[in-house]
């Protein structure tokens, strides 16, 4: 859980703090008033990186603020591993960053460096930053998404949502690694290939020394002293090419290297095939408990119109009317379709939080622009469901939407004063 965000000459906030406290907080304010840079700075906090359309942002120092030499960004909170309070500061300087974390109440650091911090963040938060954005972040458009997917291609986003993505990445790069191997291996045949060749080629070690004995016989007839010895120069030269490709064919470290390879190949090959069945694994035992929670969060909001919803293992999804009469999803008016979404998307961050045993959850859900793309009637319902997330310890909704104010515990709206200034904070309670 959040306490406390100070951001100085980061991005727009050249001063400022925000205090996070448990229910929900709404950030509300129009486009470029530093809504995101806020999301931007608890991340960069936390894993000291910065990430943009899934993708990382490559300079960090493109934060400091206009004209600024350094930034600084000092984030408060709960560990989830032992409920205790830490604090994280990060500075940025023009090409490189510095970073220490604190236990509360502490003045000296319990971890200095990028590194080392960022490893002990990760034991704090029990998870690395894929795990951890899995589990609490909802990103904007992901909503708008799954209500224009099909079934398949909504599992297929589901699985990188739940961060199980991570596993196929993994897979891919124990596959490159094979495909190294397999070449590796594939020289090393070469190289015992062209050995064996050139030793059919060359004399056997008998062959030579009758040679050298029939140059012994003749070696008395003085005129063909000169030419004898170019000759057993000659001889010398391929009993040393005897010896070496001999040695090469029969070197312990060849035949090691070789084995070892082999080795490497199949072990490489097991562990492909465990990383991609993972995340079969894990959906399968997540999914019920993923419609549990989706089918809560819909009932929540239109439960007055529908029964039940029923969600299968391919994520195509049913509603049932008050009479029990199926009702196809496409049928539905009203903002339905992406109400079902938002419960599907949300359910899989209450479902992760809930239902870890690995890990203590870490009681924050963070909902980066939730109606985006959708018309008024089609977003009616979203204030009402924002309400109703109950599960989660903490919330956190950034919006340009007024009307999801209501659904707050608290409000921060920012005002903004123009290009490269820092936006009016206006708190509620």
């Amino acid at each position: 859980m959040l306490k406390r965000l100070d951001m100085r000459n980061f991005k727009v906030f050249t001063d400022q703090v925000f205090e996070f406290t448990p229910g929900t907080t709404s950030i509300v304010g129009p486009n470029g008033s530093g809504k995101t840079t806020i999301l931007e700075a608890i991340e960069f906090a936390l894993f000291k990186r910065i990430t943009r359309k899934e993708k990382s942002v490559s300079k960090v120092e493109k934060m400091i603020s206009h004209n600024k030499r350094k930034s600084k960004v000092l984030l408060d909170f709960v560990a989830p591993i032992n409920r205790r309070q830490y604090r994280v500061e990060r500075s940025i300087y023009p090409g490189e960053t510095k970073a220490d974390l604190f236990l509360e109440g502490d003045k000296e650091p319990i971890a200095s460096g990028p590194r080392d911090v960022n490893d002990e963040i990760v034991k704090l938060l029990g998870v690395d930053r894929h795990a951890f954005s899995a589990l609490t972040y909802v990103r904007q458009g992901e909503i708008d998404r799954l209500a224009r997917q099909s079934p398949k291609s909504r599992r297929n986003d589901l699985y990188g949502m739940m961060g199980l993505g991570i596993y196929t990445k993994t897979s891919d790069r124990v596959h490159k690694r094979m495909q190294l191997v397999k070449k590796d291996i594939s020289q090393r045949k070469e190289t015992i290939t062209r050995l064996q060749e050139i030793k059919e080629h060359l004399p056997s070690e008998e062959e030579l020394e009758k040679v050298n004995s029939a140059l012994a016989s003749i070696s008395k007839d003085d005129n063909l002293q000169e030419d004898l010895e170019v000759i057993r120069s000659v001889i010398d030269k391929v009993k040393e090419s005897v010896t070496k490709v001999d040695h090469e064919l029969f070197s312990t470290e060849l035949t090691d290297e070789f084995e070892n390879l082999k080795d490497e190949s199949e072990i490489s090959k097991t562990l492909k095939r465990i990383l991609l069945s993972i995340p079969d694994i894990a959906e399968s035992q997540l999914r019920p408990h993923i419609r549990s929670e989706a089918r809560e969060i819909f009932r929540g909001i239109f439960g007055d119109r529908y029964s039940d919803l029923v969600i299968d293992d391919d994520y195509d999804v049913t509603l049932f009317d008050l009479r029990g009469n199926e009702v196809p999803l496409r049928a539905a008016s009203g903002g339905e379709d992406v109400c079902v979404n938002f419960a599907l998307r949300v359910g899989v961050n209450t479902a992760l939080q809930k239902h870890s045993v690995a890990v203590p959850p870490p009681g924050l859900l963070i909902l980066d622009e939730p109606g985006a793309g959708l018309d008024s009637q089609r977003r009616r319902w979203l204030p009402k469901a924002i309400q109703g997330l109950k599960a989660v310890e903490q919330v956190i909704v950034v919006t340009h939407m007024q009307e999801l104010k209501e659904s707050a515990d608290r409000i921060i709206e920012l005002t903004p004063q123009g290009k490269a200034r820092q936006p009016i904070v206006e708190l509620t309670e």
